[in-house]
């Protein structure tokens, strides 16, 4: 149930067992862990010193024997916060060893495979200040949400409304649609918006199609961005 949240964290998925094993059972060593989990016991010994390491777990001893307990889920997202807090620091730094290349006018990525959707959202959030707007052509939001990656689409939609950030959609007609905030929805015919789905956001514009596997192509430049709002404006001024 939290196995995917939990490997964001940079948890393996033996570490994932291990982690929520010790909520559960509050603390145990390194045997009992083994035994109830059916892990060989000297992976389990690698898997709980890669776990100290993260600080996802700590140790005490009781009769010269170590016992293992879970760090508060609470303490995780304190850490994470602190990490963070500490990269941004030195964002400004790594921006400036960047090569000259990457630093060109025009970026192209190509994302291919089951997560590429989660990395767009996550694209999104990074790029956008508060009070933004993101534009989407073509989007099933019924398969989005049921299919592709509900529970990261309901993270990214709490973390927009919390930045107010707005999001304006044209959706095929007869495409279910959701009652989400900060999101407006207008409905075209299909011949006017094709079978990708087209994101508008900040500098980029991103194309995302879906299949086996999916993909997703971002492109970084000003005035092709410039160039895809201008149409998405009038796509939007004629749609109902």
């Amino acid at each position: 149930m939290y196995e995917t949240q939990l490997k964001e964290f940079g948890l393996t998925g033996n570490e994932v067992k291990i982690y929520l094993l010790l909520l559960k059972k509050g603390s145990l060593n390194s045997y009992e862990i083994a035994e109830t989990l059916g892990l060989h016991r000297g992976y389990t010994y690698d898997a709980l010193k890669r776990m100290q390491e993260k600080e996802a777990i700590n140790y005490f001893l009781k009769d010269n024997k170590k016992y293992f307990q879970a760090t508060s889920p609470e303490n995780l997202v304190e850490l994470l916060k602190f990490k963070l807090e500490n990269l941004q620091k030195i964002v400004p730094k790594l921006m400036d060893l960047l090569s000259v290349s990457e630093k060109e006018k025009t970026k192209v990525e190509v994302h291919k495979g089951k997560r590429v959707y989660r990395t767009l959202l996550k694209d999104i959030i990074s790029t956008i200040k508060k009070g933004g707007t993101v534009l989407l052509i073509g989007v099933d939001e019924e398969t989005l949400m049921n299919e592709v990656e509900p529970i990261y689409l309901n993270q990214y939609f709490t973390t927009i409304k919390e930045k107010n950030i707005k999001e304006k959609v044209i959706m095929k007609k007869g495409n279910k649609k959701y009652t989400i905030p900060n999101v407006s929805h207008k409905f075209l015919d299909e011949k006017y918006i094709g079978n990708v789905e087209q994101i508008f956001y900040g500098n980029k514009v991103a194309i995302f199609i879906l299949g086996d596997p999916d993909y997703l192509i971002i492109i970084e430049n000003e005035e092709v961005a410039t160039s895809y709002r201008k149409q998405f404006e009038l796509l939007w001024s004629i749609a109902k």
